[in-house]
Formats: C-alpha cells, structure tokens, sequence
C-alpha cells in the first residue's frame, strides 16, 4: 500500500502503529518509470514496493522536483530517493541500491524508411531530433559536435516526434520507454508511421539511493537489495 504526503500528521509524522515498516522515499517524476499520477506509482514504483514488501515493509512516496528529492533525502527527512543514475559526487551523500532499472536509448523511425545501423559512424550525414540541452553518450555526442551528424534540438520527445513524422528529421534519439510512452499519446496516424531500432546505443542504470545521515539508511540499503535480489529470483523461476 501506498499513499502521499497528504497523510501525515502535522509534525509530519505517519500517524501509523506500524511505523517502523513504513519506508519514506522523495522521488521525482519521470514518466513512464516513476510517477505520482500512474497506475501503481509506474513500474519503477511497482518494483520498489514490491521488493520492500517482499521483507514486510509498506513504501511511502512523496513527490517533488528532483532537487528538492534529492536535497530532503541527503538531509535525512527522506530515508531513500527515487530513482537516480550513479554519480561519483552523489556517494558523498548516498548508498546506492542494487540496479533498479535500466534506460536503453534506441533510435526511433518512420516505419518506411528501411533504417539500420552497426556503429553509430554509421549515422553519418543523418538529421536527428532531439532534446535541449540532452546528452545522449560521449560517442554520440561527439558525433554532432564534429558535424558527422546534425541535430534540430527541441523542448520535448513529442515534438520530436512530430518532426519524424512530417520528415523535417530522420532519426530520434530517446529512451525507450520514454518514447513509448510519449508515442502513446499521440494521434494513432502519428503512432502507425514511427517504430524503432531494437539495438540500444547507450544504456543506463538506475538505483535506489540511500540515506547516508538517516539513522535507518544502511538498514533498509540492505533490506531492499535483499527483497529486490528475492524479486527478481522468483520472476525468473
């Protein structure tokens, strides 16, 4: 079970008998993966219950912007944060968790066009879409600033979609899941004319970061890699 900061108490304490099996965690949103307003908090939300559960412990997720998450956690209001790629500096601050989820970034396409690809070099001479101010790999990334490959930068995956599907460019660089769930959204003319490659240019990790100044932060670090490595045993079964 799961509920959000609007139960509290006015200390801000869970006004609960139990609460000590009740794990704390700031997220931020990050549709599909994670989210206040999706089924199940998204799959990333379903898996990190599901791990905790697995040991007894109920989850609790509080949504703000990522820096407010990140800053409350290091602080110790928040036991956990949800979810974060693995940062060198962010190890002053956090234990991080077994992998919880893997980004894996594919080029999207229109369905038409007969597009493959063995190394990125062969991209040369493409027009991609992309987003402000994104990286996508030192390889890649390379890649545009050299001029082997251009780029039409915009402020979102849907309208880089909508670039694909009236040809103004060739390619779009995007999570997976990311560009799915965008995809989705969409007309279903738009939907029908996009498909992407299956191989992964790059690909990422995602985790679970501890607490280290929450008195409990260690504890449950190991407790969740535990229920998370029980997870996916028995869904491998």
């Amino acid at each position: 079970m799961s509920v959000d900061a609007t139960v509290e108490t006015n200390n801000g304490e869970v006004n609960n008998d139990e609460d000590h099996k009740i794990v704390r965690i700031a997220a931020g949103e990050w549709p599909p993966f994670i989210g206040q307003e999706l089924e199940e908090f998204g799959f990333v939300g379903k898996t990190i219950e599901q791990a905790f559960a697995t040991q007894g412990y109920q989850v609790e997720f509080h949504f703000f912007p990522w820096k407010r998450a990140y800053k409350e956690a290091s602080e110790g209001e928040f036991v956990a944060t949800a979810i974060w790629m693995f940062a060198q500096e962010r190890t002053e601050h956090f234990y991080f968790s077994e992998p919880v989820a893997q980004e894996e970034f594919v080029f999207f396409h229109r369905k038409s066009d007969d597009f493959s690809w063995q190394r990125l070099e062969d991209l040369e001479g493409k027009h991609l879409g992309g987003g402000l101010g994104y990286s996508y790999g030192e390889e890649l990334d390379a890649l545009i600033e050299d001029g082997h490959v251009t780029m039409h930068r915009v402020a979102d995956p849907t309208k880089a979609f909508q670039f694909l599907k009236y040809r103004r460019v060739e390619l779009v660089p995007e999570e997976k899941h990311i560009g799915l769930f965008t995809l989705n959204k969409l007309p279903y003319e738009t939907q029908a004319l996009i498909s992407f490659h299956p191989k992964p240019f790059l690909t990422n990790s995602n985790y679970l970061m501890f607490s280290k100044v929450h008195p409990d932060g260690e504890k449950l670090l190991r407790v969740f890699n535990q229920g998370l490595n029980q997870l996916k045993a028995s869904s491998s079964e």
